[in-house]
């Protein structure tokens, strides 16, 4: 009998210990949650960091884009509306007068006046700054002291948006939502007169 007895106990302790390991044991749905927790902590942060750095840098870029597309536009369409009027009129206009209104405004696809200047149907702002009253063919190297008006044009209207002119800096042109062009008789011109801002205006791309 006491054999028998003392084989008993053995298993018994094997129980404990088992209980006592699953107790000790993490449960998976726990180990999830530590995870998830490790990552709210220390990887949150750094995508934010990242998105803070990188975000406003994309916003620039695209805003750098638009505005140049629309630059090109605008320049393009002044020139094509004294282009045309020279064609259909067959008239040496020579005062600034008659080359803002009969020139540019009666050839441009405009939605009202604004004050010195117009708004067209998409919603690009132009005013002009007259510099003179007689206006005189672009010579080879336009200035302003040459033009008879510096017009600026305003991307999305010079109640929207930065407000801010075209530059240029070490790093090259630097195109913002307004910039300035100087009108002569027979063309625009960019008022910044430098073989990279002549390329931006220019170019396919």
């Amino acid at each position: 009998m006491s054999d028998i007895q003392n084989e008993n106990p053995a298993p018994q302790n094997n129980s404990k210990n088992e209980q006592k390991t699953k107790k000790d044991t993490m449960p998976v749905w726990a180990i999830v949650l530590l995870i998830i927790g490790i990552a709210v902590v220390f990887i949150l942060p750094v995508i934010g960091v990242v998105a803070a750095l990188t975000i406003p840098v994309l916003v620039a870029e695209t805003s750098e884009v638009k505005n140049k597309t629309i630059l090109k536009k605008t320049v393009s369409e002044l020139n094509q509306s004294i282009l045309m009027s020279q064609a259909v009129d067959n008239k040496d206009y020579s005062t600034f007068d008659d080359i803002w209104t009969k020139r540019i405004k009666s050839n441009l696809l405009i939605n009202s006046d604004i004050e010195n200047g117009i708004r067209l149907n998409d919603l690009t702002e132009i005013k002009y700054n007259k510099l003179s009253d007689n206006c005189d063919a672009a010579p080879e190297n336009p200035t302003k002291e040459t033009a008879c008006a510096v017009l600026t044009i305003d991307a999305d209207g010079f109640d929207k948006g930065q407000n801010k002119h075209t530059y240029e800096s070490p790093r090259g042109i630097i195109i913002k939502d307004q910039f300035d062009v100087l009108l002569y008789k027979n063309i625009v011109v960019p008022a910044i007169n430098t073989a990279e801002y002549i390329l931006i205006l220019y170019s396919k791309k």
